[in-house]
């Protein structure tokens, strides 16, 4: 990472492994923890393209960790299936979309759902309703990780929704992850943005990642299933503030 301060490696690998840990725990929170840390550092695109394959990585281990919860998640072909789609057609309208309109989007909607869930702390996505939202949710999420590299905040607080185990709740957003940061590190190769410095980069985060996404995994275990949503729940409420920044201060 060429023009950057010891300082400034220890700050960046701090945030990668505080964000590995917090994925391990609960599926999610790499990216939105790592990528606008090591933004100021390296720009955002060099932080998305460094992070693609760390996705992948990250995204294959829980999944072969938590493989035995896909019996209890539902309507992820659905999610998938529409994600992928839509993954495509964001990467195509990149340059026609205002980030920040998409960021307030989906505040509103994040903030709609707490709201929800603090006044009927019951509240959950029955299988009926899912079934039927779930394609154009897969579809909008696809879209945004294609358009803005992540597609986090909207899935953790859909998924939140379904009450799930924490195993499976973990599972099934390592499913839709992981085949998000597929398709978007093939179109990063695509368009060139990867060279081999960069690639190198890439790989030695996994360093951080290896040590820190176990651990989180570990922790989760110790945490009954009321406390698990609580703390997702938090963190959706974070991913929600950290949009509203991108709103005010961020670049569309």
């Amino acid at each position: 990472m060429n023009g950057t301060s010891p300082l400034d490696l220890v700050v960046i690998v701090t945030a990668i492994a505080v964000g590995a840990f917090i994925k391990g725990a609960t599926g999610g929170g790499l990216p939105q923890v790592a990528i606008p840390v090591m933004a100021p550092f390296l720009g955002v695109e060099h932080a998305v393209v460094l992070m693609a394959i760390p996705g992948i990585v990250s995204n294959a281990w829980l999944l072969r960790t938590h493989r035995a919860e896909a019996r209890s998640t539902r309507d992820l072909p659905s999610l998938v299936a529409s994600s992928i789609v839509g993954a495509v057609i964001g990467t195509v309208a990149l340059k026609s979309l205002d980030g920040r309109a998409l960021s307030a989007a989906l505040v509103v909607v994040i903030v709609a759902y707490i709201v929800i869930v603090l006044v009927h702390p019951g509240f959950h996505l029955p299988a009926r309703v899912t079934r039927v939202i779930s394609p154009p949710v897969g579809l909008v999420a696809g879209g945004l990780q294609g358009s803005t590299g992540i597609s986090g905040p909207l899935l953790t607080t859909y998924l939140h929704g379904y009450r799930l185990l924490p195993r499976a709740y973990v599972f099934s957003l390592a499913v839709l992850f992981c085949v998000g940061a597929v398709v978007q590190t093939i179109t990063l190769a695509a368009v060139g943005l990867y060279t081999g410095t960069r690639l190198v980069e890439s790989l030695l985060t996994l360093i951080p990642i290896a040590l820190f996404l176990p651990a989180g995994s570990w922790a989760a275990k110790r945490l009954s299933p009321t406390t698990f949503q609580r703390v997702t729940l938090v963190l959706v409420a974070a991913s929600a503030i950290s949009l509203l920044r991108d709103v005010f201060v961020g670049t569309s």
